[in-house]
């Protein structure tokens, strides 16, 4: 009897701690944050981001509007990363040139480039509505290419991780191959390895 009711107690426990655990599960969902709050941490993140971001676009529209003073046709290339950290190079860039554009600087995408002139090329062909077909002579080519790279120096001093990572963006004419901007973003922080179980 004694062994019954002990199993029985024990599937009743058993039960208890499963349905406390689905419950906590349930309760405990995805909490969203405001990244301009974000602390920080080891790893290249949204405090990372939207300072080298908010550095670059500031330099650059100033030198757009001060400095080059004409016309500015620019294509994004690669922002090359030299770290041993994974970096979404790609999100760096769009978030660059997202705010420049708010801010009416116009960028060339010339990654649809063949399918635009198959449509301009369907439109010449009389099959398309002269209306609606896309004329030919208007594709616009740029006068200047962004990119940059990353690049950093890791060393361990005291049981810190220190970073000093640095972000360097250039925008090279492409009539003259001048450099005819350039700026850099550092980063440098420590942070306790042992948080990390590093």
């Amino acid at each position: 009897m004694k062994i019954f009711w002990r199993r029985f107690i024990m599937k009743k426990v058993s039960l208890l701690i499963f349905a406390v655990s689905i419950i906590a599960t349930g309760c405990a969902g995805t909490q969203y944050r405001d990244a301009s709050k974000d602390k920080g941490s080891m790893d290249w993140g949204p405090r990372e981001i939207k300072t080298t971001v908010n550095k670059m676009v500031a330099s650059l529209y100033d030198y757009l509007k001060n400095g080059w003073g004409q016309a500015a046709l620019i294509k994004t290339q690669r922002i090359k990363n030299d770290t041993a950290e994974h970096i979404d190079t790609r999100m760096l860039a769009d978030e660059i040139v997202t705010q420049l554009i708010q801010m009416r600087i116009e960028f060339i995408d010339d990654s649809y480039t063949k399918e635009a002139i198959d449509e301009m090329a369907k439109g010449m062909t009389g099959l398309i509505d002269p209306d609606s077909a896309i004329p030919t002579g208007n594709l616009k080519s740029p006068n200047f290419f962004l990119f940059g790279n990353i690049s950093e120096n890791t060393r361990y001093v005291d049981g810190d991780k220190v970073q000093y990572l640095v972000v360097h963006m250039k925008m090279k004419e492409l009539k003259t191959g001048l450099i005819r901007w350039q700026d850099r973003q550092e980063i440098f922080k420590a942070t306790p390895t042992d948080r990390y179980g590093r």
